[in-house]
């Protein structure tokens, strides 16, 4: 690419009349509202009322796509508080270890997923402890008949656009039940940094001072393989699904140190296609020291392989704001994709596709 048709797609970008033409749904307006989204949110898992007391044999949240990777952020993040496992079930069939001490999340944002029902039966047949996220559907029947305890969400977003709604509540309930602490103080510090994400990043950011549009006119046409390590893991797999959804791309995601073991020695073959990619690293400023070496060393191996390594860290100093200013710059560089493809990011016709002749 050269320097002029890298200035034609910023220019691009800071059109912002254009982008408004194109984003049908306001899905960058939904990404700028995360930080308000994220009190509004807290406040909805604060005030439910749960059955306290008794030891709890498991956590599990059951859900897909949108509806399951908030679930990830809350593990990621609160995973050395948490007193026993949690894990995300994206499928029909709880794990068999799941018992009437388990706590359950089922989080469906259409509350319709026919995975996430399953599960919910399940979870039902074995006396497990259930919290419900959904702005209705049959997971808000099931929940009202079954007297079970009930967070509404919002139901005006794309479920990618509800990270919000669908991960804070988990851990606001967490909280309530003693398992977790200083939820309230994390959500505050990370929508202040959030804000500034924003500013940076958002759409009347002009894109010689703006991150996220400069990286979208690079990888433009390119194939992005984000690497993430420890709590940027589940950002690099954010950033993999929202480039999937919203920019109608492919991406690919991995986590240090696993791909030491296997995918590094991938990148040789097809040597013509190798020019093609770009890789990215979520770095963390808390990472364990073997994994910054292994980013280093990495990047080393595969400097006469790959097109470009370029690295980006989170902002903040709990997880939570870490992680999540992280999955803001993604968001937004996905956006800038599908303006640069020239499509409206809202649409997902396969999937809706898929659904109907499922159903």
């Amino acid at each position: 690419m050269t320097d002029h048709d890298r200035q034609a797609l910023l220019n691009q970008l800071d059109d912002t009349a254009a982008i408004r033409s194109l984003d049908s749904q306001d899905q960058f307006g939904m990404v700028a509202g995360l930080p308000g989204q994220m009190f509004d949110a807290y406040q909805a898992g604060s005030r439910v009322e749960l059955e306290h007391g008794g030891e709890v044999g498991g956590i599990a949240v059951a859900g897909m796509g949108g509806s399951a990777i908030g679930a990830d952020v809350i593990a990621s993040v609160y995973d050395a508080e948490l007193p026993s496992p949690m894990v995300t079930v994206r499928g029909y069939n709880l794990p068999h270890w799941i018992s009437s001490r388990s706590l359950i999340f089922v989080v469906s944002y259409s509350g319709n997923t026919e995975e996430t029902i399953s599960c919910l039966n399940e979870a039902m047949e074995r006396g497990c402890r259930i919290i419900c996220l959904s702005t209705g559907g049959k997971v808000g029947k099931i929940a009202a008949e079954n007297n079970l305890p009930f967070i509404e969400v919002p139901s005006s977003l794309q479920p990618r656009a509800a990270m919000g709604w669908l991960s804070v509540p988990i851990a606001a309930c967490l909280e309530n039940l003693g398992l977790v602490e200083a939820v309230e103080e994390d959500v505050r510090e990370t929508a202040e940094v959030l804000k500034k994400c924003i500013e940076s990043y958002g759409p009347e950011s002009p894109a010689a001072a703006n991150p996220a549009k400069q990286l979208a006119a690079d990888l433009f046409e390119r194939i992005p393989v984000i690497y993430g390590s420890e709590v940027t893991a589940v950002a690099a797999l954010r950033w993999k699904c929202q480039i999937n959804e919203n920019a109608k791309a492919l991406a690919f995601n991995h986590q240090f140190p696993e791909l030491n073991h296997n995918e590094i020695v991938g990148w040789e073959y097809p040597a013509e296609d190798m020019e093609r990619f770009r890789v990215i690293y979520l770095t963390d400023a808390k990472l364990h020291p073997q994994n910054q070496k292994r980013m280093n060393v990495t990047a080393e191996l595969l400097e006469n392989y790959v097109g470009e390594i370029r690295r980006y860290a989170g902002a903040g100093d709990c997880r939570l704001a870490r992680l999540l200013s992280s999955v803001n710059l993604g968001d937004y560089l996905s956006l800038y994709l599908a303006i640069l493809y020239g499509i409206d990011p809202s649409p997902v016709e396969r999937i809706e596709n898929l659904k109907q002749q499922l159903a």
